[in-house]
């Protein structure tokens, strides 16, 4: 079997694929994600040098 046999064609592909992947594609909502997460580290950081 070949490689490029599991791989499907574009006009083979299911359609929920084809809209998850168009939605995935938008990448501001991963910058959203990484800044809260660095202001929660952050937070955490800070609450635990105020403790020690």
């Amino acid at each position: 079997m070949n490689d490029q046999d599991c791989i499907p064609h574009r006009d083979e592909e299911n359609p929920n694929e084809r809209e998850l992947s168009r939605r995935s594609g938008d990448s501001a909502v991963g910058v959203w994600v990484i800044l809260v997460l660095i202001f929660m580290l952050a937070a955490v950081v800070y609450v635990v040098s105020a403790l020690l």
